[in-house]
């Protein structure tokens, strides 16, 4: 009862004071008005005004007097950038929302006139990837790497000189210097050296052999002999590529290949901390041979940097196991340069180089592969195609052409029953199925063997290959459409049809 009396004569507790709080607000509000009225249209001096407001703390006020400046001053960078909006095709955007949907529009509409936006301009759609790469217009209005255009210039100087190039190294000797080189030495460097010497000099990573072949450059660091070896098989692929593909690489700038002399070097070049010829995806480990797609060298920075990626192999003439797969190795190797040269991924490498990444990146749908026109599985499938399914390049007069492709028959029976051409087409590579992989390998070289050499009779298959092959050439220089994607669609579908034959032409 005491209790309720006390609550009955305490006086109840005041409420929230908001009028003399409002009242300030006001106050300062209007003072702040004043204060911008009196400056008037006098840019100067709103932008002192605002400028005091904003070092005493006074940030809503700092806002709306650069506001009021904007106004006065539509173009006012320092009154833009105060208030944080963004500038863009000579205009500003108060918020990145709405500059975002101005540029997806603008990005649509200049996209079918066929421009990109590259920086600050708009340019051709397809100059981008060189633009990226800092390459240049030669005379014939050609894109060329500057590295590239400055060889050209040094080699007219040398010819004009009178020097002579010799194709075994790859090198130009000076008239003072032919003695030297009649004789027997080798330009290693500033020094001539006899081949013994020099065979130790180009065993090294960066200063192998460069052996110019007929269709390809062998960079080596075998010894001499092996590398003309090397260079001879990978040579032997060429005209089985063209047959494949229809189309032809690049005669002044021949593919390169890399052959190196150690299962120990090549483990180095892959796998090294770091790799001195790195790929992307782990396979080297699957083969004597890889495609190293991230193979740069230069610098992005300074847009200097050039892609060197290419098929990569070794020749171990000292391990009596690994020796006689040497020529084998190369020939896939060589298989996969020819790939990229007459399919690069020319934006994705660009963009790597343009954000000094340095990378081509792995499979599936990484930009790298995603550009290819040449499907995966036919790309490797050329590759295995070279390796030990193609006329053997040492059978002779009177040997047998197809022991290569007896021998690939053969491992093909002792690895059990074949992926379904689907799966095949799918071409999931993977680490964590070593064997597996490397029997779609085998795999894929067994269908490109059916198609070039097993299906003389098969019109429709044929004329499907014939399909791609012409719209493989009608892309040159452009991305994939909608023609070669149907025509390689149609050709796997043919494929498809010939399953059966496809076992029984390879005995299985």
């Amino acid at each position: 009862m005491i209790a309720a009396l006390l609550l009955c004569v305490l006086p109840h507790p005041p409420g929230p004071i908001t009028a003399p709080l409002a009242r300030y607000q006001e106050a300062a509000e209007a003072d702040i008005d004043a204060k911008i009225t009196e400056a008037g249209t006098d840019v100067a001096k709103l932008l002192e005004l605002a400028k005091s407001f904003s070092s005493g703390g006074k940030d809503d006020a700092a806002k709306k007097t650069y506001k009021k400046i904007v106004e006065l001053d539509p173009k006012h960078e320092e009154a833009h950038k105060a208030l944080r909006h963004h500038f863009y095709d000579g205009r500003w955007f108060e918020s990145y929302a709405e500059l975002s949907k101005y540029r997806r529009e603008e990005t649509a509409k200049m996209g079918e006139k066929g421009l990109a936006r590259w920086k600050d301009q708009w340019v051709p759609k397809d100059d981008v990837p060189y633009l990226n790469m800092g390459w240049v217009k030669d005379d014939a209005s050609k894109w060329v790497n500057p590295v590239v255009s400055t060889q050209r210039k040094q080699v007219a100087e040398w010819k004009t000189a009178g020097y002579t190039y010799r194709a075994d190294d790859s090198t130009w000797v000076a008239p003072a210097e032919m003695e030297k080189m009649k004789s027997g030495l080798c330009k290693c460097g500033d020094d001539w050296l006899e081949l013994a010497k020099a065979n130790a000099y180009h065993s090294e990573i960066g200063k192998w052999w460069q052996l110019e072949g007929e269709h390809f450059s062998l960079w080596t660091t075998c010894d001499w002999q092996t590398g003309s070896m090397a260079r001879w098989q990978a040579d032997q692929v060429y005209s089985d590529m063209v047959r494949l593909f229809g189309v032809e690489s690049n005669h002044e700038f021949k593919p390169h290949v890399v052959v190196l002399n150690s299962q120990e070097q090549y483990n180095q070049a892959a796998g090294g901390q770091p790799p001195l010829i790195p790929e992307s995806e782990g396979f080297s480990s699957l083969h004597g041979a890889y495609f190293a797609d991230l193979f740069f060298i230069g610098d992005p920075a300074t847009q200097t940097a050039q892609y060197l990626g290419c098929g990569v192999s070794y020749w171990d003439q000292k391990d009596e196991k690994l020796r006689n797969w040497g020529p084998f190795w190369t020939r896939w190797a060589a298989a996969q340069s020819f790939c990229e040269s007459v399919d690069p991924s020319w934006l994705a490498i660009s963009e790597a180089i343009a954000s000094q990444g340095g990378g081509g990146g792995g499979g599936g749908q990484n930009p790298f592969w995603a550009e290819k026109k040449i499907p995966r599985w036919l790309r490797y499938g050329a590759a295995s195609y070279a390796e030990r399914f193609m006329k053997s390049p040492n059978a002779g007069n009177g040997g047998n052409i197809w022991e290569l492709r007896e021998f690939a028959f053969d491992q093909l029976k002792k690895g059990g029953n074949l992926h379904k051409l689907d799966d095949l087409f799918a071409f999931g590579l993977s680490l964590d199925d070593l064997a597996g992989s490397e029997r779609l390998y085998d795999e894929a070289g067994l269908v490109v063997s059916f198609l070039l050499d097993g299906s003389d009779s098969d019109k429709k298959l044929h004329e499907k290959h014939d399909a791609f092959k012409k719209a493989l050439v009608k892309s040159a220089g452009k991305p994939k459409d909608k023609d070669l994607i149907e025509a390689v669609e149609a050709l796997q579908k043919e494929l498809g049809k010939n399953e059966k034959d496809i076992k029984k032409f390879a005995g299985l």
